[in-house]
């Protein structure tokens, strides 16, 4: 029997420590298999796992504008949320959706997720890597992550969208925030209001998202609460979701002279690398890696970071092989070409800058 809990609009440090909490005590055995429903209040901005806030969110903007910055636990793009929108998300085991892969758990939560929403009158349907779509905008962003054999997955529903104020938010660049900008915008994503012309009850949403769930999975569940260690563990926890070194501990690298940038987009996502070069021996010196992407485990970007510091140049696609030789991992459409490719980009401006100087002399 698994669970089904509301736990109602909450800040995002409270919302994010849950997710943390709830992953563990499933982990843990301490908790049954939950599909959870959650609200933002007040608004905010919650990067991904890997991101660093600098790079994606617009703070002046929402310093001024009163919207909070957060980081989730799970990878990803960055997300505004605001208390027209639902979360929601399944808790569970490895080995109660059969043992499937990443991509697998992906899709089949997906689909379900797109079949609540037919339920409620809109034709979505799952679009790889982890997006649900209504005729091609995106109305359902979902990203996930492992503790041992549990897994959390979550995604979005957008009720009642501003696509302004989310553009606003995030880091977009400047000549897309024009009139023209935001309606190209409007024309990719699309809202629950925007397509039935009505906003649904929460008990309405609930119900359609629980019952596709059930028979996607072959489960049946009962409504209840949180229990009385989830409830002690977020007072104990809440605050440092809050704080700095939670929400600015991936750092974009400082900008000097020695540092290249590149962005790599492929089927697995969007990779941002920052590189410190030693120009005149022609090393890495130190490399980050963040951006919108799943990856399990977590810890697999710092540990490739730490195993590429002080690399000659012209070892380091092999460095990168080695290293993924050596480790298991889990993505969405992701493979260690992507990494090659996406750490190479910035460095091939070392490369073109000395066959320059070669040719000159």
């Amino acid at each position: 029997m698994w669970r089904v809990v509301y736990t109602g609009e909450r800040p995002h440090n409270e919302n994010i420590a849950l997710d943390q909490i709830m992953l563990e005590l499933r982990s843990e055995g301490k908790i049954p298999s939950t599909i959870r429903f959650l609200k933002f209040k007040p608004e905010c901005v919650l990067v991904g796992y890997h991101q660093a806030v600098e790079q994606e969110v617009r703070e002046e903007y929402t310093s001024r504008e009163g919207i909070e910055v957060g980081r989730r636990i799970t990878g990803g793009g960055a997300i505004y949320f605001d208390e027209t929108q639902y979360g929601w998300e399944v808790i569970a085991t490895r080995e109660e959706l059969g043992n499937l892969s990443y991509e697998e758990i992906t899709a089949k939560i997906c689909r379900a997720a797109a079949k609540a929403l037919n339920t409620l009158g809109i034709k979505a349907e799952f679009r790889p890597r982890n997006d649900i779509e209504v005729e091609g905008k995106k109305i359902s962003g979902t990203g996930g992550v492992f503790e041992g054999n549990a897994f959390l997955y979550q995604g979005t529903v957008l009720v009642d969208f501003n696509v302004e104020r989310m553009l606003k938010s995030l880091q977009i660049p400047v000549e897309k925030l024009t009139s023209k900008g935001i309606k190209a915008a409007e024309d990719r994503v699309t809202w629950v209001k925007r397509e039935i012309g009505r906003v649904p009850s929460d008990e309405e949403v609930f119900e359609a998202f629980v019952r596709a769930f059930e028979e996607e999975f072959g489960i049946e569940t009962e409504w209840d609460d949180l229990t009385e260690e989830e409830k002690k563990l977020l007072e104990e926890k809440k605050d440092y979701y809050r704080s700095e070194d939670w929400i600015y501990n991936v750092k974009r690298a400082h900008e000097t002279q020695e540092m290249l940038f590149g962005i790599y987009r492929c089927p697995g996502g969007t990779l941002r690398v920052s590189a410190k070069v030693d120009t005149e021996k022609n090393i890495l010196e130190q490399v980050v890696i963040n951006g919108d992407f799943f990856v399990n485990p977590k810890r697999l970007i710092y540990d490739l970071e730490a195993y590429l510091k002080q690399t000659p140049i012209d070892q380091i696609e092999r460095r990168i092989r080695d290293f993924f030789g050596s480790v298991s991992f889990e993505s969405v459409n992701l493979t260690p070409d992507d990494f090659v490719e996406a750490v190479m980009f910035p460095l091939r401006k070392t490369e073109a800058k000395e066959l320059g100087l070669k040719k000159k002399n």
